[in-house]
């Protein structure tokens, strides 16, 4: 049967499960060990990138955070529609980014219509 499951699938869930254990180093450690191109639901790539987004605001990495999660909303739109999560992370993204980076950071949130 096809199935999601495999080595790839068990990293995304090591990374949800470490960041809602505050772990951030395994959380990054582990998200670079999947291979995107190998997870064949979008829905399962654009949690990973929030989630490693998320990780990285939490760690004052605007920067990162603000650049991994426009492509997490292009792969898998519904998962910014539908989730309440990925929309409060863009809205925090937007609202705690420095001054060099608050106007792209509200410009994307705008663009999937969230507010800062």
């Amino acid at each position: 049967m096809w199935t999601a499951f495999g080595p790839n699938n068990v990293l995304c869930h090591r990374v949800h499960i470490a960041l809602r254990l505050g772990d951030a180093g395994t959380v990054i450690d582990s998200a670079r060990q999947v291979d995107l191109d190998l997870l064949p639901i979008n829905e399962r790539k654009a949690t990973l990138l929030f989630d490693t987004a998320r990780t990285f605001l939490l760690r004052g990495r605007h920067d990162k955070a603000l650049h991994v999660s426009p492509p997490a909303g292009d792969l898998a739109p519904e998962e910014i529609m539908g989730r309440a999560a990925p929309l409060r992370l863009i809205h925090d993204i937007a609202a705690t980014t420095p001054p060099s980076l608050r106007r792209e950071a509200r410009e994307y949130a705008a663009s999937v219509g969230v507010t800062a």
